[in-house]
């Protein structure tokens, strides 16, 4: 009996590769909507009452840093971080290829490290930080950088088994550019 293309493992892998990708999309999307819309409040009540909210503005100062390390997240899901290729038209595939299978494996590792620091980071805000906005400590608020690095970790790790194997297995349908 032959497989149908609905139910091979690299159709459902791409599924929830994209699953994952469609919420860190909707989640960056609602912080934008959220950002902007107290933002133009805000600006509103300075122009209408000359004051505002007190705590609007530190909101929005951790709003736009959740914001761009969930944007830093979804350019890595998507393959569009920032990558200088000065050579790769000069390079045949299989070269191209096992770069590609190296520099994975080196912003996987990296990732792994910034991870590291991050939760040290974080426990030492446990241990030391101050009360921060709405009575939550200031290590919630800086939660992001431990979760962003650890997603970010982890779509480096998808892209290197990828790149291994399609490395390995050019025809490979797990690919999902």
């Amino acid at each position: 009996m032959q497989q149908t293309d609905k139910h091979t493992p690299g159709r459902s892998f791409r599924q929830v590769m994209k699953g994952i990708a469609r919420f860190e999309e909707m989640l960056l999307s609602l912080f934008l909507v959220v950002m902007i819309l107290l933002a133009c409040y805000q600006i509103a009540l300075r122009w209408f009452t000359s004051g505002g909210i007190i705590w609007i503005d530190p909101l929005l100062r951790y709003l736009v840093l959740w914001s761009g390390l969930l944007g830093a997240v979804l350019a890595t899901a998507r393959d569009g971080h920032i990558s200088l290729d000065v050579i790769g038209y000069l390079l045949s595939d299989r070269v191209k290829d096992g770069i590609r299978v190296l520099t994975c494996t080196f912003s996987t590792v990296v990732s792994l490290f910034l991870l590291r620091a991050t939760l040290l980071f974080i426990h030492s805000e446990i241990e030391f930080g101050s009360g921060g906005l709405f009575g939550l400590p200031s290590w919630g608020w800086n939660l992001i950088f431990p979760i962003a690095f650890a997603m970010i970790s982890f779509h480096f790790g998808i892209a290197t088994l990828l790149a291994i194997i399609h490395l390995f297995s050019p025809d490979s349908t797990v690919i999902a550019k």
